[in-house]
């Protein structure tokens, strides 16, 4: 591993490690405030207590820097889940939904400042795919990325192997790997039509049992033409009866 390697994976496990946590349950936090102003501290202290236990039950799998960071917060999620059911009233789908919720905004403003900027510079589509392969190294060695260019104004990112589904679905909780998939909406978002003829799509996940996880980048001529994402259209219908 060198250097840059090496700082890389430092990087990633200050953002997910430390970051991604604290930004999450102050969003949690803020719903606890509205709805159980009486046990916030309790609640959030719970939370922590949980992660932990879970992050060090679940060890073996952070295999390197990135990893370690990917476990705490993939722990913090699961200990939130756990911990907020009873707040839904035990509906364990509105509480997945609720926790994607708080976790989209949670990297908003890098992924805006990132992709906002290859908006509107020219060959916008090489350097968006250039920029995700870089960005891919800040994940732990535990995904697997395969990247395809079908044609020339087509820009794909295919994730075959995924940490956090496989973290989850060793709990008996996969469902709760769409709250990690949150996250990713600010990417297509950040990609504006008008500016750069660019739209972004995700039409699959592992996280809903499919074979993988496909993104998108395209040309498109209609400035309205926003992105699309299977998490938004597909979740409430593939946990339907799942508990």
């Amino acid at each position: 591993m060198n250097a840059i390697e090496k700082a890389i994976g430092v990087e990633a496990h200050w953002l997910m490690g430390r970051v991604m946590p604290r930004r999450f349950l102050g969003e949690v936090r803020k719903h606890l405030h509205h709805v159980a102003p009486d046990r916030e501290n309790e609640l959030i202290d719970a939370i922590r207590a949980r992660a932990e236990e879970i992050a060090d039950a679940d060890e073996d799998m952070a295999t390197d820097g990135p990893s370690k960071g990917a476990l705490a917060i993939g722990a913090v999620v699961l200990a939130a889940f756990e911990k907020l059911v009873p707040l839904f009233d035990g509906d364990e789908k509105r509480t997945i939904r609720y926790l994607q919720h708080a976790m989209s905004p949670v990297l908003k403003r890098p992924y805006d400042m990132t992709f906002s900027t290859l908006n509107k510079q020219d060959h916008a589509l090489d350097k968006i795919e250039k920029t995700c392969r870089v960005m891919v190294k800040l994940y732990p060695a535990h995904f697997e990325f395969d990247f395809q260019r079908p044609e020339p104004g087509l820009f794909e990112m295919n994730v075959k192997r995924c940490f956090w589904r496989d973290f989850f679905g060793r709990h008996d909780a996969t469902a709760v790997t769409t709250v990690m998939c949150a996250f990713d909406v600010n990417f297509m978002k950040a990609i504006d039509p008008a500016v750069s003829g660019l739209r972004a799509e995700r039409t699959s996940l592992l996280s809903l049992g499919d074979s993988e996880c496909r993104f998108a980048v395209l040309e498109t001529d209609d400035p309205l033409d926003g992105y699309s994402d299977a998490l938004e259209t597909r979740f409430v219908d593939e946990t339907e009866g799942k508990g």
